[in-house]
């Protein structure tokens, strides 16, 4: 029978990094699908502490009307029906994302599928420039590629 090795071999392994041109995407993503149920940018649905106009919704608000609390109105929200919780203003909150989808759902269609695609070809028709810059960035010591 053959002998056995006993040193085992040291893994390398390369670096973590960022692709930055992947986290632009996601966020123009997560954009269209915010703009698409909430009517707000991500930055405002996020960080925003209440809704600009009637028919837009927060991140805050969401879970201020998940918990039983108001979704951004004076009153408290109460169990409606299907479509969910109704706000102090009059509409459900079924209702107002039922409106912004058909208000902006057919721009969220069409981002959420030209995006992945303009970022494709975007990526293939600069591939040298690209890796001339990940080059850099690597002898840099940044963990971000391009």
């Amino acid at each position: 029978m053959a002998r056995r090795r006993t040193r085992k071999k040291t893994r390398r392994s390369s670096p973590k990094t960022i692709n930055a041109a992947r986290v632009l995407e996601s966020a123009l993503i997560a954009n269209a699908v915010t703009q698409g149920f909430f009517n707000t940018t991500i930055g405002d649905f996020a960080f925003s502490k209440e809704a600009m106009s009637q028919n837009q919704i927060t991140a805050r608000e969401l879970f201020s009307g998940l918990s039983g609390g108001s979704f951004g109105t004076m009153t408290k929200a109460t169990k409606v029906g299907q479509l969910g919780f109704k706000a102090g203003t009059g509409m459900s909150f079924g209702q107002t994302v039922q409106d912004n989808l058909s208000n902006n759902g057919g721009q969220m269609v069409a981002s959420l599928i030209l995006i992945p695609a303009g970022f494709k070809v975007f990526s293939k028709l600069t591939t040298k420039p690209r890796s001339m810059a990940n080059r850099a960035l690597k002898m840099s010591g940044l963990p971000v590629r391009v």
